[in-house]
């Protein structure tokens, strides 16, 4: 049988994902739900036994991003923000919310800090129907809690008090949980999490990350809005009542510190592709003309690498066909 030469590519992300599945205590089967190709696919990249194309090892790698931490994080003024806002969380051990528009670098940030910081875990929460059930599941793996893999359900309250446990062993390094994307988990979702709040409150960490719908939704769970006012520094956000009386959401949403990140202007634009080594300035011109967050260029700047475009040479006509 003819041996299978493999890119270097290839060996590259092979070594990450077996990396990241010893990390992570992820089966095949968990890597190919994740990526979207087969099991086939994912045994046979982890063993060689096919060379695949740079296209497709693209895609995976991609598919994966959340889960290694791998971004380059760009100095901006939001990611700045973002940063201090979570390393001062995990300081204080309070819960915190950061909402802002898409594309403002929230993802970015909170998946760097998570990879580069002890005893914090990163979870995106799941665009299909996410339950209490299924996130409890998805930290305790995250955290690396050892579970039966001849199981094939665990009860919430053992979910939760293994994670109880974890946070309470791993109290002196200040656990910290980041929470992503949640504008699109449903109400009964912070219902629950209340619980893993009251369990914890001064042991962990929580922020969680999303558009200002997660605002909303928060106070309209516990009969309170944000307001906001301006102060010597800026403006502050506060939850007001808007019902006579309290329920047993109220004071728990009510501990919930509020960060709002600012939209990306053209100037910021303008400093994050000269970051990223581009020195045309006609090419910096149209870019701040063309988007207006950090998400487009990203993408844009990730299919210029694939096309062989150096950025520090780009032109305007290759910027034209990203």
């Amino acid at each position: 049988m003819a041996k299978v030469t493999i890119s270097e590519k290839q060996s590259g992300l092979r070594d990450r994902l077996k990396t990241l599945m010893d990390k992570k205590n992820l089966k095949s089967s968990e890597i190919a739900r994740i990526t979207g190709r087969s099991e086939g696919t994912i045994s046979e990249l982890l063993r060689d036994k096919k060379a695949f194309s740079d296209k497709l090892l693209n895609v995976i790698y991609d598919s994966l991003k959340d889960y290694m931490g791998e971004d380059n994080l760009v100095s901006t003024r939001q990611k700045n923000k973002i940063w201090n806002i979570i390393q001062a969380g995990k300081k204080m051990s309070d819960m915190r919310l950061i909402v802002g528009n898409t594309g403002v670098g929230k993802s970015t940030v909170l998946r760097k800090f998570a990879e580069e910081n002890e005893c914090c875990w990163y979870i995106k929460i799941d665009r299909k129907e996410m339950t209490w059930n299924s996130f409890l599941f998805r930290l305790a793996t995250e955290m690396g809690i050892k579970l039966d893999r001849n199981r094939k359900r665990f009860s919430t309250s053992f979910l939760l008090d293994q994670i109880i446990l974890m946070i309470e062993e791993k109290a002196d390094l200040n656990p910290q949980v980041l929470i992503d994307e949640s504008e699109v988990a449903k109400n009964s979702f912070y219902k629950e999490f209340k619980n893993l709040r009251t369990a914890t409150e001064g042991l962990l960490s929580i922020v969680i990350a999303g558009i200002t719908d997660v605002m909303n939704k928060i106070g309209k769970i516990a009969g309170l809005e944000c307001r906001t006012y301006k102060t010597a520094n800026g403006y502050a956000y506060r939850w007001y009542p808007t019902k006579e009386n309290s329920n047993q959401y109220t004071t728990f949403a009510r501990r919930i510190s509020i960060f709002r990140i600012d939209n990306v202007s053209t100037d910021d634009i303008a400093d994050f592709c000269r970051a990223k080594g581009i020195v045309n300035e006609a090419v910096v011109k149209l870019a701040c003309a063309r988007w207006w967050n950090y998400e487009e260029p990203d993408k844009a700047f990730k299919r210029a690498e694939r096309m062989g475009i150096r950025l520090s040479n780009i032109t305007v006509e290759e910027f034209e066909v990203l």
